[in-house]
Formats: structure tokens, C-alpha cells, sequence
């Protein structure tokens, strides 16, 4: 399973909501220089192969417990 940089965009975006939904002092100047650092961070060559790297941590974390749980689940 692999999640495309548009998923794991949309994840760090809905994190980005929450965390500054909860934040009291939340304004949206931080926001969106929030939100265009990490569109400027994805868009360089570093930051693709951060993305990258990320994409590929998260689908091996995402077997590994799916295949943990398919073999808890037939015994």
C-alpha cells in the first residue's frame, strides 16, 4: 500500500486544522504560512524525497500491522 503525496497532504493538513483549531491564540497569518511552508517543503527535490521516504515508512508500518492483525485473526 502506498499513500500518494496528495493523501499524505491531505493528512498533514488535517493535522494542521486541528492543531490550530485547539490552539486559543490560533490566526490565520500562521496558518497559511504554516500551510505554505509545507506546500514549499513538498515542492522542492529535498522535500519530494522527504515525502518519499515518509510514503514508504507509512506503507511498511500499514502491512506490517495489517498482516499482524490477518495472522492474530485466523488462529
Amino acid at each position: 500500500m502506498n499513500i500518494t503525496v496528495t493523501g499524505l497532504f491531505v493528512l498533514v493538513c488535517i493535522g494542521l486544522a486541528i492543531w490550530f483549531k485547539r490552539d486559543s491564540s490560533f490566526r490565520r497569518r500562521e496558518f497559511l504560512a504554516v500551510s505554505l511552508f509545507w506546500i514549499l517543503a513538498v515542492a522542492t527535490p529535498w522535500g519530494a524525497t522527504a515525502v518519499e521516504k515518509v510514503q514508504t515508512m507509512i506503507g511498511n508500518g500499514v502491512q506490517s500491522a495489517s498482516q499482524t492483525v490477518n495472522s492474530v485473526s485466523s488462529k
